[in-house]
């Protein structure tokens, strides 16, 4: 019969349908939940990345910017969020003071990976134009970091091509960590006694010097600002052997390196209690 010629040509076994494969991305869906008011979507990648490093949400290296909005939307949605300890870190941040957001922060006792890091330095990154200082030489002399502009920042490899300030005429080509923004004013990074680097006057090149008078904050239309820095630069003795106070244009007052670089997450002790 036709069922026994069915049955003999399959060798006996009953007849089963064949499994549907599964995709790799069934785990990961990319259907954008529908309580949520805010369209993720239209955030910029980095932004993205941003919210994702801060609350730890899990997402695939390779995920495509329409899967990170889904990802943040859907955590954003499962938060709980009580309204009192809301707005009162709110106003903490605009009066400056950054506690709440350290508190909120993700951290499961290991440094951010490596993509993290290199995601929030091209988010920083200084823009071409953009003035900035710059070492280019391989040693750690006192003025080995000038003032320079930047041609261009290659995401990919975290370079930067620069140009000298007082020589234009060739591109030099830097790892991130040769490159440090200059400060706005704004920020109030430097008390007194703060060592740091300056451009000495008539150069353009940065040396160490400590911060030796208390910075003066004045209003730039609505916002404070601190215009200039007086400082000592080291070895900047007269004949007397004394060394003056010089003023700066805080715009090139810079951290020493050390500081500008530092990640709290490095400076954390991993070794496990009792050893």
């Amino acid at each position: 019969t036709m069922m026994s010629t069915t049955t003999a040509s399959t060798g006996g076994a009953a007849a089963t349908k064949p499994q549907r494969r599964t995709s790799q991305k069934a785990g990961h869906s990319r259907s954008y939940p529908r309580g949520v008011g805010l369209d993720f979507r239209k955030l910029a990648g980095l932004t993205l990345f941003s919210y994702i490093d801060h609350h730890g949400v899990n997402v695939r290296p390779e995920a495509p910017p329409s899967e990170l909005a889904v990802a943040v939307a859907r955590h954003f949605e499962s938060m709980e969020v009580e309204e009192e300890a809301c707005i009162g870190g709110f106003l903490s941040r605009l009066e400056g003071k950054t506690d709440y957001a350290r508190k909120t922060a993700y951290f499961d006792g290991r440094a951010p990976p490596n993509i993290a890091k290199k995601r929030r330095r091209s988010k920083w990154a200084a823009r071409p134009g953009e003035q900035v200082a710059a070492k280019v030489t391989r040693t750690d002399e006192n003025g080995s970091w000038i003032l320079a502009s930047v041609q261009r920042f290659y995401a990919d490899t975290e370079t930067y091509d620069v140009q000298d300030e007082d020589d234009t005429s060739k591109l030099i080509r830097l790892p991130w960590s040769h490159v440090m923004r200059l400060s706005t004013g704004a920020e109030g990074c430097f008390q007194k006694g703060t060592d740091c680097m300056a451009i000495f006057p008539e150069t353009t090149s940065f040396y160490r010097s400590k911060v030796s008078k208390a910075p003066v904050w004045k209003l730039s239309g609505t916002t404070p600002m601190i215009q200039e820095i007086i400082v000592k630069f080291e070895d900047d003795e007269d004949d007397q052997s004394r060394t003056p106070h010089r003023r700066v244009p805080s715009r090139y007052v810079i951290p020493i390196p050390t500081q500008y670089f530092y990640e709290e997450a490095e400076d954390v002790d991993l070794t496990p209690p009792g050893k």
